[in-house]
């Protein structure tokens, strides 16, 4: 026991220690905790916008990252003001002008016989693959060329009737049973 006017120190606490902040030489309880609460927060809030953005990313592109980049069609390119009255202009021009040369069919679009095009892929070549799709009686959509869920569909029933690997994707093999 203490001497009589004299006080006994405070035991010391075992609890958590209070975080304060001083602003203007006053401490503020607990604003180190309210800093790092919002500073996560902001953290939380950002990884979760990526995590949305790479989620929409990846399924706008066709799958799980496996899809191939979109790329512009290498055809002739038009303006909004050169497109004849009545035409869209965000269709390309691409047209099926089916021929057969050296015992081979090609359709006026590409002379490709080697070019590897899967989901995703977009140009020349595509619309070539639709419009020989077509001639052989498959239905790969419109002949828009993009390599869409319907030229893809088209592709494996072309591949199956061909007795090729069913893949979905048109690579040297597909092309010569396109072009037969």
């Amino acid at each position: 026991m203490a001497a009589p006017g004299t006080t006994e120190p405070e035991p010391a606490s075992t609890g958590p220690e209070l975080l304060t902040v001083e602003v203007n030489r006053v401490r503020i309880p607990g604003g180190s905790l309210r800093v790092a609460l919002v500073a996560g927060s902001v953290a939380l809030v950002l990884a979760v916008c990526t995590a949305v953005l790479l989620v929409v990313r990846l399924a706008g592109g066709g799958g799980l990252g496996a899809a191939a980049p979109v790329v512009a069609p290498a055809g002739p390119v038009t303006s909004a003001a050169s497109v004849p009255e009545g035409d869209s202009p965000s269709e390309p021009p691409y047209r099926c002008r089916i021929e057969r040369i050296d015992g081979r069919w090609y359709a006026g679009n590409s002379r490709t016989r080697n070019a590897v095009l899967a989901h995703g892929h977009a140009g020349q070549e595509v619309a070539e693959v639709q419009c020989l799709l077509r001639r052989a009686g498959i239905s790969p959509g419109g002949i828009d060329g993009i390599f869409g869920p319907l030229t893809e569909r088209a592709v494996r029933q072309l591949q199956e009737r061909a007795g090729l690997v069913v893949d979905g994707i048109v690579g040297p093999h597909t092309w010569k049973a396109l072009r037969r």
